[in-house]
């Protein structure tokens, strides 16, 4: 009677639950002990087993040593102890081996612990040697299951195919749950046709069958024929979720949208997965007003504190580029994790607030959860948009140490870091140790030698790419006109250019079309500029008149320029750049009465000019300069350093090219205006502080002028530095007298 009374304790514990299962499983034991001096076996292996299914195999081995003698079942309880733990596979093996006999159910235990573990190949080589030893009189509709799903979940179809033999040769194929988990195999492999035939071949089918064919033809594309078996079956929550996340995934976000609407009219429980099905849908489309409805639905339905769901709405809000309503979603959240944390990195580095994305990845460190692979490739790509090679290069220590340097997306970002820093050495040597390389992986290396004026190695790079069998995008072919230009090659940019819509079939953009202006005018074929704009399908924007206008002020071409400043100034009045550089050709020409006339309409306008600025990091700190500030604590010795370069570069033949100056003042007061501005007080400070050693690395917000591309050419030579420069268009490296973009920068 006792005996009785306990196993019926035993198992309602194990049935209906408690909050410390465990526990009260600990106290009937408790009881046993005190009032059963010798429990039969059967009592002493339903201890076991529920042990086991609580996972506590500790408790488990005591009891089982306390048998006298333990029979099969009483070795394969402790065998399932140890292999649903996850963490005892080598007492699991000495425990299999001790077996003084074996079944079926000892052989499955042993293959779902290696399963359980991820240890596929042990899992095989035990189903292997199981239908070996046994000549298959082991195999069950239990091994059958547990094989069908390691070959589902690890893709292993050929396996799949063998298991689906032996099922037709035991005649398990008629009970419903090998079947569904053998049409769950094909579906989720891609074998469409495969399931199919299987699922059409029971008699009978549950929910859960149908849920999982059309989640495999979602996942092969075949939505047409997800819709009609949607249509003709009986529908529960799981499979409205599966026709969302499929529509969503295949791209088709607004009907993704309509089927939610139609769940929630049907008045269909929604879960976790639901709204983290639907909610990318409202990102991939940037359907914020629908994303906030859904929102408030997660409100109501008390979702907004489950971690998948936070998760989601923050990823569409950063998707939606609300990224302050991301960031207050965020904060809310109870738990979050490595996602939660990723879609916040990505969102403020796509808002172009790389600053921020770079400050969250380091507090998520120093709240101790750690970046996955594409985490850190966001970090380090949000450190590039900002030129932050000291963070970069310690997030770059960061994937060497983790082996996440090994993945493609951290490797591109890092190739892109360092050439955005002006580090092209770096740049290359981590494009060559690339084992794969993607069209990203090219284009960034492409684009880095464009930038850094090495044309010759950025055109030979795009033929290698293509001779590779990769297609290049239009921001390849940016980057390979872009050092077409800057070599003065051309004809070679415009063939390029031609292939560009002849043989990619890219649409040329703005981008495109300003890259294609710059070539003609960097090379000083202004005239020849002027004919392509006239043959554009649409007028140049901004960015495309003040390329042509920088190249009129270069040339001292005043007709065209007149004209290039004329139409910039009808298509944005209030565009400096218009007025600043003709005011430059008129200074140059000495026609003062014109500088005059346009710094009125400048005035009346409230047109201001940019003010030049230049900056260099050293130490974690930024240090900014501009010709008119003061506020340096390090100005004295500055310009004490600049007086003594002023006579140095002299010396080495610098003669001061004063033509651009915009004022109508004394020569020797052009002189002195030039000999301050922004960049040269900021190489300065490089000189004083930055260690012999190391290049001097300033950031400019506006074009190098001539005379300083000119001066610091001749700083480079006289001190023995190399001084890189990055303005707003491009990267200079300074070294011996040199520059990296020769005479066509």
């Amino acid at each position: 009677m006792a005996s009785n009374y306990y196993s019926a304790q035993i198992k309602q514990c194990l049935e209906f639950g408690t909050r410390n299962q465990s526990r009260h499983l600990k106290t009937i034991h408790g009881h046993i002990i005190k009032t059963l001096p010798c429990p039969e076996t059967i009592l002493h292996n339903k201890i076991i087993h529920a042990y086991a299914k609580l996972r506590n195999s500790t408790y488990a081995r005591r009891v089982f040593d306390e048998i006298p003698q333990p029979n099969l079942y009483s070795w394969n309880s402790l065998l399932m102890a140890y292999s649903q733990s996850g963490h005892h596979l080598s007492e699991m093996e000495r425990t299999f081996k001790k077996l003084p006999d074996r079944d079926g159910v000892s052989w499955n235990l042993v293959i779902s612990g290696y399963s359980l573990s991820g240890l596929v190949g042990e899992a095989v080589k035990a189903y292997n040697t199981m239908m070996k030893d046994g000549s298959g009189s082991f195999l069950t509709r239990v091994s059958v299951m547990t094989m069908l799903k390691l070959c589902s979940d690890n893709g292993r179809v050929g396996l799949g195919k063998q298991v689906h033999v032996q099922v037709v040769k035991r005649g398990f194929e008629s009970y419903l749950l090998v079947g569904s988990a053998l049409m769950d195999m094909y579906a989720k492999v891609g074998f469409i046709s495969d399931a199919k035939t299987v699922f059409y071949g029971l008699e009978d089918r549950n929910t859960v069958m149908y849920n999982s064919l059309m989640g495999g033809l979602l996942a092969s594309g075949m939505v047409e024929d997800a819709k009609k078996l949607f249509q003709g079956m009986e529908k529960d929550s799981v499979s409205w979720t599966a026709m969302i996340k499929g529509l969503a995934q295949n791209g088709l976000e607004k009907e993704a949208i309509e089927f939610f609407r139609e769940m929630k009219m049907e008045g269909l429980a929604m879960d976790q997965f639901t709204f983290g099905s639907v909610l990318p849908a409202c990102g991939g489309l940037g359907a914020i007003e629908e994303g906030k409805k859904i929102h408030a639905c997660v409100i109501r339905t008390n979702f907004q504190d489950n971690i998948y769901v936070g998760s989601a709405l923050v990823d569409m809000y950063c998707k939606c580029k609300c990224i302050d309503y991301a960031k207050t979603v965020f904060d809310g959240m109870k738990q979050k994790n490595v996602v939660s944390w990723t879609a916040m990195v990505v969102g403020y580095g796509q808002s172009g607030r790389a600053e921020e994305a770079v400050k969250m990845f380091l507090e998520m460190q120093r709240s101790g959860i750690e970046p996955d692979h594409y985490t850190l490739g966001q970090a380090i790509s949000a450190c590039a948009n900002i030129s932050s090679l000291e963070e970069g290069s310690q997030f770059h220590g960061k994937a060497v140490v983790s082996g996440f340097v090994h993945y493609v997306i951290v490797s591109n970002s890092l190739v892109t870091l360092y050439g955005k820093c002006g580090n092209i050495d770096d740049s290359t040597k981590l494009f060559n140790e690339m084992s794969f390389r993607d069209e990203v992986s090219w284009t960034a290396m492409v684009s880095a030698y464009a930038q850094f004026g090495r044309a010759i190695e950025a055109i030979d790079l795009f033929d290698r790419m293509v001779q590779h069998g990769l297609k290049p995008d239009g921001v390849t072919l940016t980057g390979v006109i872009s050092a077409c230009s800057r070599a003065g090659l051309v004809e070679k940019g415009q063939r390029y250019f031609e292939l560009m819509t002849n043989e990619y079939g890219i649409v040329p953009s703005n981008g495109h079309y300003s890259c294609m202006i710059d070539l003609f005018s960097r090379s000083g074929r202004l005239e020849e500029a002027m004919s392509f704009i006239n043959g554009m399908p649409f007028p140049p924007d901004a960015i495309g008149w003040i390329t042509l206008l920088s190249a009129c002020r270069n040339r001292g071409n005043l007709e065209i320029g007149k004209l290039a400043a004329e139409s910039l100034i009808e298509l944005d009045p209030h565009h400096p750049a218009g007025y600043t550089l003709l005011l430059s050709i008129y200074a140059s020409k000495g026609r003062w009465d014109c500088v005059a006339q346009l710094r009125r309409e400048m005035r009346e306008k409230k047109v201001r000019k940019e003010p030049g600025q230049s900056w260099i990091k050293w130490k974690g700190k930024l240090h900014s300069f501009s010709a008119d500030d003061e506020s340096s604590p390090y100005l004295d010795e500055i310009y004490a350093k600049l007086e003594e370069l002023n006579q140095k570069i002299i010396e080495d033949g610098y003669k001061p090219d004063t033509s651009f100056v915009q004022h109508d003042v004394e020569e020797a007061v052009k002189i002195k205006m030039l000999n301050y501005h922004s960049e040269r007080l900021a190489i300065a400070f490089g000189l004083l502080f930055v260690p012999s050693g190391l290049p001097i690395r300033v950031g400019k917000n506006l074009r190098v002028c001539v005379d300083c591309h000119i001066a610091t050419k001749h700083i480079s030579r006289v001190t023995g530095r190399e001084i890189i420069v990055r303005d707003a268009v491009r990267f200079h490296r300074f070294k011996d007298g040199t520059c990296s973009c020769g005479d066509f920068w």
